[in-house]
């Protein structure tokens, strides 16, 4: 993949893959809601941008429970802001970069679930934008599928890769996980939930 020379042409690259992978999933999105995921993509391009950092400039990870105490203590401002922040870290961590959630004390659900919370109640309190994070939050789980689909564009490359793609259908049930799987000749009749039901 080339990497695109200025800002504007990364977001034009990001827009028309986005197109085509919601194509791909038979997605329909509003052209706002497709800027926006563009921009989220150009903005998150370089591993400083996604990360926050501490007071020594060294970068750590964004803890979802801060954000959140920060929309809780937060001015009109900080709220919005962190509400923003807290539905696309949410939405990129389950599109692009699901792996690391096996390596987390909490599974995918808990990052839709609050990814899609984050950008609803954004929609409440914004003036502008309040149909994009509307249709972000309705369609959390399948914007999600198609970030995951941009990520996993050079397929699979290896039975490490292979194990991932399986673990990462079992917890969302995505027919596009469920479709790639099954190019590889692994049937997957439904999924089977890792929780345990009380």
């Amino acid at each position: 993949m080339v990497k695109p020379a200025t800002l504007e042409e990364a977001r034009e690259f990001f827009k028309k893959e986005l197109r085509e992978a919601m194509t791909n999933q038979k997605l329909k999105a509003h052209d706002s809601a497709v800027e926006y995921l563009a921009d989220l993509l150009v903005r998150n391009i370089s591993t400083e941008s996604f990360y926050t950092k501490d007071e020594q400039g060294n970068l750590k990870e964004n803890v979802l429970v801060d954000l959140y105490a920060e929309y809780l203590q937060g001015d009109e401002f900080t709220k919005r802001n962190s509400l923003r922040r807290l539905g696309d870290i949410c939405l990129m961590i389950t599109g692009f970069f699901s792996d690391s959630i096996s390596r987390k004390l909490v599974d995918m659900d808990y990052y839709f679930g609050m990814g899609g919370g984050a950008y609803w109640q954004l929609s409440t309190i914004t003036l502008g934008n309040t149909g994009t994070y509307q249709e972000l939050s309705q369609k959390f789980r399948p914007f999600s599928d198609v970030l995951g689909e941009m990520s996993e564009r050079s397929g699979i490359q290896n039975n490490s890769d292979l194990l991932r793609t399986y673990e990462r259908w079992l917890f969302t049930g995505s027919d596009r996980l469920k479709q790639l799987l099954s190019t590889h000749g692994i049937e997957t009749p439904f999924p089977v939930s890792t929780k345990t039901k009380h």
